[in-house]
């Protein structure tokens, strides 16, 4: 299995993007989660939760 890593021949360009990606990616998503407001997350937290409500395919 190491080995197929080693010899790459000018594929890690794809295994460095790719990493970077998930890295970028997983770093806004850390920002934008500090940055989110207190009192939202609050907010939408309290909401209640209905089980009883039909679905769309239900018929009365």
């Amino acid at each position: 299995m190491f080995n197929q890593i080693k010899n790459l021949a000018g594929g890690e360009l794809y295994l460095i993007s790719s990493l970077l990606l998930f890295m970028v990616f997983f770093v806004i998503v850390g920002v934008y989660l500090l940055k989110l407001n207190k009192k939202h997350i609050e907010i939408m937290s309290s909401l209640p939760i209905q089980e009883n409500q039909p679905e769309a395919y239900e018929e009365d």
